[in-house]
């Protein structure tokens, strides 16, 4: 049986789509790959940034708490004699700006 022209054509062309069906087919598992690695990254991420945004709390949490006990014990570490000459010494600025203020 001889093989007509247009026999052989058509034979070309689906052999051409079969090569590119096959590199597209291939293509699509590459990008498939790709795609669920990328979303195992982001959930991973996604944790991390979770655990991170937890830590940043905590840490803005525990400043403010020594930030409250600093005001609260600015004074309270001084003895009686360090606070009785800090009075003083306010005093006796608070008479200065008052003599500036008046004159």
């Amino acid at each position: 049986m001889v093989e007509s022209p247009m026999y052989e054509s058509l034979m070309n062309d689906l052999n051409k789509i079969e090569t590119r069906v096959t590199h597209f087919t291939q293509h699509y598992k590459n990008l498939f790959e790709k795609n669920l690695d990328l979303e195992e990254k982001v959930e991973s991420l996604k944790k991390e940034n979770l655990i991170l945004n937890q830590k940043i709390s905590d840490l803005m949490r525990e400043l403010t708490k020594f930030q409250q006990e600093g005001e609260i014990n600015l004074f309270g570490s001084l003895n009686l004699k360090e606070k009785e000459t800090l009075k003083n010494k306010l005093q006796e600025l608070i008479s200065r700006i008052d003599y500036h203020l008046s004159s």
